[in-house]
């Protein structure tokens, strides 16, 4: 493997997971409103006896609570890509060396 070829897989793995994070990031703010918008609905719900409100509100934490984990997960993901990329690298970098290419 070349250099240029190491430079570009690290460039298409930094690309990717740059993509991941900012997904990732999304989904994570997404799902932190929407269970603050939930929580609040709960409360107001239960507050003045409006069950449905209240249900609606809970609905909406889940949901956002799904989108939020849903983020965490990708970046986990991305993680271990990432790692899994580096180590391919290293490997390679070994055998090349043994092989007396470096």
């Amino acid at each position: 493997m070349t250099m240029d070829d190491k430079d570009d897989v690290r460039e298409r793995v930094n690309h990717a997971a740059e993509e991941a994070a900012h997904s990732a990031t999304a989904d994570k703010a997404k799902g932190r409103v929407k269970e603050a918008v939930g929580k609040v609905k709960e409360k107001v719900g239960s507050a003045i006896g409006d069950r449905e409100l209240e249900a609606k509100g809970t609905a909406q934490r889940v949901e956002g609570k799904k989108d939020r984990l849903k983020g965490e997960i990708k970046d986990k993901i991305d993680d271990v890509k990432e790692r899994v990329e580096v180590g391919i690298d290293v490997v390679k970098e070994k055998i090349d060396e043994a092989r007396g290419k470096k």
